[in-house]
């Protein structure tokens, strides 16, 4: 039996009881179309046995469909890619040049086959940076964040929306600690991000998962819970906006959490024990998690310390998650409807 044919099942409308334990990017709704990503090649070191992942560009694959990858884009600097709604586009980051000491990123758009590239923004005033893109609804604005330049001498990055054509410019949030990683949701109403708060004084608290709406009001702390070692990053919204998955903890100790878009309902879905929290030792972390356009599932990046693969997180399923393509190594997924 095929991936494909084995997917079919859990390819439905999210259902919030089976990935809320009672138990970025925003999956648009629609069918499952491509998966893009980072493409990682392994180099060993000489004269060792450890071995390096280099980045090459962005590729793209369909689960279940064998040989289906494709090279997108051949900079090595390309990053946090990001779908449109349509399923037509595609947005990330990439490395353009260097200010005095550090270097600059802008924010690219590109159809999803990698052609008709265009750049949409060249950094700030004095250096600064944008990273993090993510589309709205309409394909025709993005969400993303600017880091360092004269009005962010700390680096702690400030939410701002732009249109594709570069103009439009618009501040969405600062004022935190840190800001990093937006999703826009699939109604556009509201923007998950990872986020720091001050706490006494210059003393950061650890990474969190904060909304907001594009005006900027509405300001929440949707894991306020969270303790000092438990960092929040990489933030998706389903289908139906009503549920946020994203990463707890770093590398081989991370795994992937939901939580209502309210903030209510916090609970793991990897490594999970059996009240909804995680459950130790394990053999793998779980990170960077992207819903699947058509529900159900959630493709994810297995950290076993070598190897980054990816994943299916499935819960209905008690073997989850379910290896993908073991000649598939990549990061930051970003999984895209179908063409419309």
């Amino acid at each position: 039996m095929s991936l494909r044919t084995r997917l079919a099942p859990f390819l439905l409308p999210l259902v919030l009881v089976a990935l809320v334990p009672a138990s970025a990017t925003a999956a648009w709704p629609g069918a499952n179309g491509p998966v893009i990503y980072v493409g990682l090649d392994p180099v060993p070191e000489p004269l060792t046995s450890i071995v390096r992942y280099h980045a090459t560009g962005l590729r793209s694959f369909v689960p279940g469909v064998p040989a289906s990858v494709v090279q997108l884009t051949t900079d090595p600097t390309d990053r946090d890619p990001k779908a449109s709604a349509d399923g037509r586009r595609i947005v990330f980051t990439r490395t353009i040049g260097s200010a005095p000491g550090e270097r600059v990123s802008g924010i690219f758009v590109a159809n999803v086959d990698g052609s008709g590239l265009t750049q949409v923004t060249a950094g700030g005033p004095g250096g600064a940076s944008d990273v993090d893109p993510a589309f709205f609804p309409s394909g025709n604005r993005i969400a993303f964040v600017r880091v360092g330049g004269p009005s962010d001498p700390d680096n702690r990055g400030r939410l701002h929306s732009i249109r594709l054509d570069g103009g439009g410019l618009r501040t969405i949030a600062s004022g935190y600690a840190e800001v990093r990683t937006p999703a826009v949701s699939p109604t556009g109403r509201q923007i998950a991000f990872q986020c720091r708060h001050f706490r006494r004084g210059l003393e950061y608290s650890w990474e969190h998962i904060c909304s907001v709406r594009p005006d900027g009001s509405h300001r929440r702390d949707l894991t306020p819970g969270f303790k000092d070692g438990q960092p929040a990053t990489d933030p998706d919204f389903s289908p139906l906006g009503r549920v946020v998955a994203f990463s707890v903890g770093p590398g081989t100790a991370a795994d992937v959490f939901t939580v209502r878009a309210d903030g209510a309902r916090l609970g793991a879905l990897t490594n999970r024990g059996p009240r909804g929290g995680r459950k130790f030792p394990r053999a793998r972390g779980y990170d960077n998690p992207s819903f699947a356009p058509a529900g159900g599932v959630l493709i994810a990046v297995a950290r076993s310390g070598t190897k980054p693969r990816f994943v299916l997180v499935q819960p209905p399923i008690p073997n989850h998650p379910q290896e993908l393509e073991a000649s598939i190594l990549g990061r930051s997924p970003a999984w895209a409807p179908a063409p419309r």
